[in-house]
């Protein structure tokens, strides 16, 4: 599996999405209501421990990060 599935299926079975069509990896986490201020927290702790990596402020603020894509590209980015 590659980062966008990973995250996808984290993202998917955290928030106890299920079936629903809306969800795809461009749908917008948070005005869809998948996602909360508390979740976007939980799903940046998940990557920076499932990638190794450190996901600092400055690219939160730099970043969209909406949408499964968005965060994706940025886990990507520090690989």
């Amino acid at each position: 599996m590659n980062v966008k599935e990973i995250l996808y299926e984290f993202v998917k079975t955290k928030f106890e999405i299920g079936d629903d069509p809306d969800y795809s990896m461009d749908a917008h986490l948070f005005d869809l209501g998948f996602v909360d201020s508390l979740g976007a927290t939980e799903i940046i702790i998940f990557a920076e421990e499932t990638f190794g990596i450190e996901i600092s402020q400055k690219d939160i603020l730099m970043n969209d990060m909406n949408t499964i894509n968005e965060i994706a590209a940025v886990i990507e980015s520090k690989l």
